[in-house]
């Protein structure tokens, strides 16, 4: 990767902190539920990244 890409990557996410992305409502609208956090997220699909994956599940 370009040094100058890499720099604007660390720049962009660097402006979040200031200036974060707003929160909306938008998947309660869709969804008719509240969004779901990165948290549960993860334990609900940590085991897509192991080699406990389900059955039929297709190879990495």
């Amino acid at each position: 990767m370009p040094p100058e890409v890499a720099a604007g990557i660390v720049a962009g996410h660097a402006a979040m902190v200031e200036r974060p992305e707003p929160v909306t409502d938008t998947v309660r609208r869709l969804l008719g539920r509240p969004a779901l956090t990165y948290a549960r997220w993860a334990r609900d699909h940590a085991r897509y990244f192991t080699d406990e994956r389900p059955p039929g599940t297709p190879d990495r």
